[in-house]
């Protein structure tokens, strides 16, 4: 019995695993971008971007949207980082226990912040 040795092309599997990763992250993640005079922990957590559409506006103070997603610890790690902005090697310096839970909040102005992160509490 032959056992067939597979070539990896590290450049070419980045490329391709990192836009997939990208592509999820973008479609689970979309923040809408922050006004830049908000100056006060209130007005970071509850006043959203405005628009010209009254409609709009209340629909997004109203509506919420909830977005299970199970995955990799890996793909949890990374998408932690990106959505919290911080440097893309501290996923490595993060823990993510099997079937834990991970609870990111995005508020209506694109803040972001996390309620949980690998919390295993659901399993004892």
């Amino acid at each position: 019995i032959g056992i067939k040795r597979v070539e990896l092309n590290i450049d070419e599997d980045l490329a391709k695993n990192g836009a997939r990763i990208e592509k999820a992250f973008t479609k689970y993640f979309y923040r809408k971008v922050a006004p830049q005079n908000e100056g006060t922990l209130k007005s970071w957590f509850f006043t959203g971007t405005k628009s010209n559409d009254k409609e709009l506006d209340k629909a997004d103070q109203e509506n919420h949207e909830f977005d299970i997603i199970v995955c990799h610890g890996n793909v949890i790690r990374y998408m932690f980082c990106r959505a919290l902005q911080l440097p893309p090697e501290a996923w490595l310096r993060l823990s993510i226990f099997n079937c834990s839970l991970t609870y990111l909040m995005i508020m209506p102005n694109g803040r972001v912040s996390c309620r949980m992160l690998g919390d295993i509490g659901h399993l004892g």
